[in-house]
């Protein structure tokens, strides 16, 4: 098999296009839930980055099962692997929590042998992340 050929084993089911749209997704998803947290925000409230950052990995995750059972079925194992951190949103939980659930989107990206699309698309998701730890200013 030439390089050519691995690469494009790696891409999955995806095609070029459907990375920008991901992108697209996973900024949008993060707009949104950040927007509907400061909503319901309470003063002085850090919730709406973790919303942000939770609403992406989830978008990224869905766009890697999309209508694959077995990929979803394994997707729900995991995220009752990982829901101990999810089911109580406090500040320290959300912040453990959240790169565990990174680790795993990862994991089903690269699992389902889409390895180049988990790597461009969790740029936007590392920078997130990075974004909703960071100390606030006040």
């Amino acid at each position: 098999m030439d390089l050519k050929g691995m690469l494009a084993d790696q891409m999955g089911a995806f095609t070029p296009y459907d990375i920008g749209n991901g992108v697209l997704a996973v900024l949008l998803a993060a707009l949104l839930a950040f927007v509907a947290g400061l909503v319901g925000r309470a003063s002085g409230d850090s919730a709406p980055k973790h919303l942000a950052v939770l609403a992406a990995l989830v978008a990224l995750a869905v766009l890697f099962v999309r209508a694959s059972v077995p990929l979803s079925i394994a997707l729900v194992g995991v995220a009752l692997l990982v829901r101990p951190g999810l089911s109580a949103p406090q500040e320290g939980t959300w912040r453990s929590s959240l790169p565990r659930l990174a680790a795993v989107v990862i994991g089903i990206g690269c699992g389902s042998s889409a390895a180049l699309v988990a790597l461009v698309l969790m740029v936007p998701v590392a920078l997130l992340l990075r974004w909703s730890s960071a100390a606030d200013p006040s």
